[in-house]
This record gives structure tokens, sequence and C-alpha cells, in this order.
């Protein structure tokens, strides 16, 4: 009998002792899956291509191959960083055509990779910048593809396999050991394809200037690959502008098209 002053009775859940809290644990940070995904991908392709241009990394040390390409490579990275550190320009010089002189516009000077390798170049001369280049070139070919096909495709093993098909595949592997300038030029045809299809899935400006830098540094560095590299974004950029014709979309163009002549302007220059 329950009377008017009691308390009402507690359902018998209520009545077990309750668990102890768990202790929290301290807050870690850590990377983000993808981050660290994309950080071991990158490092499997270089392992990968350290086994395709086997073996080229014995060759750090002062070995070259005996082609007269890799002699002209090799006194391409030791001009340009010469030029850097006196301050002058790399695009002509009196050591060829004496005592006239010749202009290296259409010459494989490379002046973007050999200027990036200009530390590398004075420390341990031209011949490591060139086979550290060439030892690289394999790996870093095969994750740019891998990023530009996951734009398309639903699986990680079908964007894994479309960069190692593209990367060490024979053409560009050869390039790697021979024709230096041409392996590093096909790393902007998916950097192109990659900015140039998120500019048309609705980039703005940002997408349109980060399109214009890849064009522009691709004629910095190999002026063939540079007008596949438009051919490419062309390809990816056109069509849709010719189906559906905007002001928006030509801005974007000329964003593009400006930033590309901007970055590549030294080399347009000596060229014209």
């Amino acid at each position: 009998m329950v009377h008017a002053g009691d308390a009402p009775a507690q359902p018998a859940a209520s009545l077990q002792p309750l668990a102890p809290a768990r202790p929290t644990a301290p807050a870690t940070r850590a990377w983000p899956p993808r981050r660290t995904r994309h950080l071991l991908l990158l490092a499997g392709y270089l392992i990968t291509g350290l086994a395709v241009t086997w073996p080229r990394v014995t060759y750090l040390w002062g070995r070259l191959p005996n082609t007269r390409d890799v002699g002209g490579y090799v006194w391409d990275f030791w001009w340009v960083a010469h030029q850097l550190t006196h301050l002058s320009s790399p695009w002509a010089t009196g050591y060829l055509a004496a005592p006239v002189g010749a202009s290296l516009g259409y010459h494989t000077l490379m002046p973007l990779p050999a200027a990036l390798m200009t530390p590398v170049t004075l420390a341990f001369g031209p011949s490591a910048s060139y086979n550290l280049l060439s030892i690289l070139c394999p790996g870093v070919l095969c994750y740019l593809m891998y990023r530009a096909a996951r734009l398309w495709l639903r699986t990680q093993f079908g964007a894994i396999a479309a960069g190692a098909f593209f990367g060490i595949s024979p053409v560009l592997a050869w390039r790697s050991w021979y024709e230096l300038n041409l392996a590093l030029g096909a790393l902007f045809l998916p950097l192109a394809l990659e900015a140039a299809v998120r500019l048309r899935r609705g980039g703005q400006a940002r997408a349109a200037v980060a399109l214009g830098a890849v064009l522009g540094a691709a004629l910095l560095t190999d002026q063939e690959s540079a007008v596949l590299a438009v051919i490419v974004a062309g390809l990816v950029l056109l069509p849709g502008l010719v189906r559906r014709p905007d002001w928006a979309s030509a801005r974007r163009l000329g964003v593009t098209a400006v930033t590309a002549a901007a970055v590549a302007s030294p080399q347009i220059v000596v060229m014209i």
C-alpha cells in the first residue's frame, strides 16, 4: 500500500549499480587516412621506379650512360646552376658556336627542372641531378596518372593500375633512361588532364590559374610536351564550351591563357 508521502517506486533497471566510466584516451593528432594512403602509394610507385630503372641508382655518384644526349643533359644542369648563381640568363651561352654564342630557346635546356635541382647540382654535381631525376621520374609519372584516373574510375585498383601502366610503360621508362626532357615533360600530361577536368567540373578562377600554371611550367620543361599538354586540356575543355558557350567559361579560359603566358614568359620571349 502506497501512502501519499512515499516516493514512487523505481524501475528495476535503475536499481542496478552504474558501470564505472572508461577513462578517455588522450587525443592524438593523426594524418587523415586519405593522406596516408597517397603517401604509401607514392612510396610504392617510387620503389617500382627504382626497379624499372635499375641499376641507375648505383650511378648516383658519378657514372652516366655512354650517350651523347646524356652528356648534353648534364651540361644543361651545370649551365643553369652556373648562370643562376651568377645572376645571369641561362637561355644564351658563349660556350657554343664561339665567339658569337648561341641562343638556347630551342635547346633541351629544361630550365625549370634544372633550376629546382640547383642545390643538388651545387652540392653533388650535375651528374647527380640528372641521375636522381631519371630514377624518380617513373614513380612520379605513375602517381600523377593515378590522381587523374581517380577522377573517373570508381575503384582504387583501377586507378592504381592506370598509373602503373602509364608511368612504367616501356616508352616512358626508356625515356627516363635516355631522353630525360621528354620523360619530365610527360609529367605535365596527367597534371594538365586533372587540372582541366577540375576546371570543367565547376572550378572557378583558382582552377583556371592552376591549369595555366601547369601549362606554363610544361613549356619551361619541354616544348614538345607543352604542345601535347595544351592538346589534352583542349580536348577536355573545348567540347563543353562549344556545346554551351557562355562568358564565364570564356573568362576562365582567358585566365588560364594569361597565367600560362606569364609563367612561361621567359621561354616564350627567347623562342620568339
